[in-house]
């Protein structure tokens, strides 16, 4: 059987021979949780800011901002705190969103913390793509929680209902636009994952952080900690192992919220075998953007190329430390309850 023709993979037809991406490294503002409305209010004008005043010079194609802009991020805050600062999905604060992005005729990345009208009583962090129509072209849930950090519902908490709702190809959504191929990789250090997305024809892969450049420790994220600019080199390592383009955006530095002040900074730009094209020269607040030939690089590029069936058998005979699905039944009211949880269901 003859090679296929490139690209090996679906695409959408795209809009120009080149686009043009923009990295926001921006300050996270933590809000009140008995007052969210205001403070997301606050964070939101932030954002506009930013967006119109980057795109009144010269309209750029995608734009991307981090993990939490609207509502800042504490890892005390329980349950009832967590439903109450999250937004609905869609709601007014996407709706706002993508008005600037078919203003603009561009794709808007972010995350949030989020509600589902048909997942009563769970709280997501999502990353979130409004595109040219002003509608979401992606919510994606986080895969899986490192436990200690976070206690979103995930795919992998709930992932037989999960699956039987959105089917498999959800798991691993990916965007096909007129701008690319898009992802949304917020995992970090499991190549497993990054590969999903590689063999499903991604592009240009998307990770937003939360101080994600520094040093961090937690009782149970999967036995390590990271340190460094770990997660930035993951991710030039996943663009470099699939051929694939990457934005990295993190926080930035800010005097209103100095507890969450370490590991800022380092948002930048990768090219298919992970070379820096463009990179934040400071952790304060500052845009960043590349150029993308992806009209070019697509007619070169292709799915990853691996034995596969060398390490199906392997994968087959491994088990995970914490089984799916625990989540179905019990929602844990703080990440304290959350870490328990997890510890007793521990298979290793």
């Amino acid at each position: 059987m003859p090679e296929q023709r490139l690209p090996n993979y679906e695409v959408s037809p795209l809009r120009s021979d080149e686009i043009t991406v923009a990295v926001f490294q921006t300050r996270m503002k933590t809000i009140d949780a008995t007052n969210p409305a205001r403070g997301i209010k606050e964070n939101l004008d932030h954002m506009l800011q930013y967006i119109d005043r980057i795109q009144a010079r010269r309209p750029r194609d995608l734009l991307v901002f981090h993990e939490f802009p609207l509502q800042g991020s504490n890892i005390r805050w329980t349950r009832e705190e967590q439903m109450r600062v999250a937004i609905d999905v869609p709601g007014e604060e996407t709706d706002i969103v993508g008005e600037r992005a078919r203003r603009y005729n561009c794709y808007i990345c972010f995350g949030a913390r989020g509600r589902l009208a048909d997942w009563p009583g769970h709280f997501f962090y999502f990353g979130l793509i409004v595109g040219p129509s002003g509608k979401i072209v992606q919510t994606r849930w986080k895969l899986r929680n490192m436990p200690g950090i976070g206690y979103p519902t995930t795919v992998f908490d709930v992932l037989d209902q999960y699956v039987e709702r959105y089917g498999w190809d959800a798991v691993f959504p990916v965007s096909r636009t007129d701008i690319g191929n898009l992802c949304l990789l917020p995992e970090v250090l499991e190549p497993e994952l990054a590969r999903v997305f590689g063999i499903k024809g991604t592009e240009i892969v998307i990770r937003y952080m939360t101080n994600g450049a520094g040093h961090w420790s937690t009782p149970l994220a999967w036995g390590k900690g990271g340190s460094g600019d770990t997660y930035r080199v993951d991710l030039q390592s996943v663009c470099a192992q699939n051929s694939i383009y990457g934005v990295f955006v993190n926080t930035a530095i800010s005097v209103e919220d100095l507890i969450q002040d370490f590991g800022m900074g380092g948002s930048a730009i990768y090219d298919f075998d992970g070379r820096v094209v463009e990179q934040a020269a400071s952790p304060f607040s500052s845009v960043i953007e590349a150029t993308i030939p992806i009209a070019s690089y697509r007619r070169n590029h292709s799915i990853p190329n691996f034995p596969v069936e060398l390490v199906r058998h392997a994968f087959g005979q491994f088990s995970s430390k914490y089984p799916p699905n625990l989540f179905a039944e019990t929602l844990p009211a703080s990440n304290t309850d959350s870490i328990k949880l997890y510890q007793s269901h521990a298979r290793w």
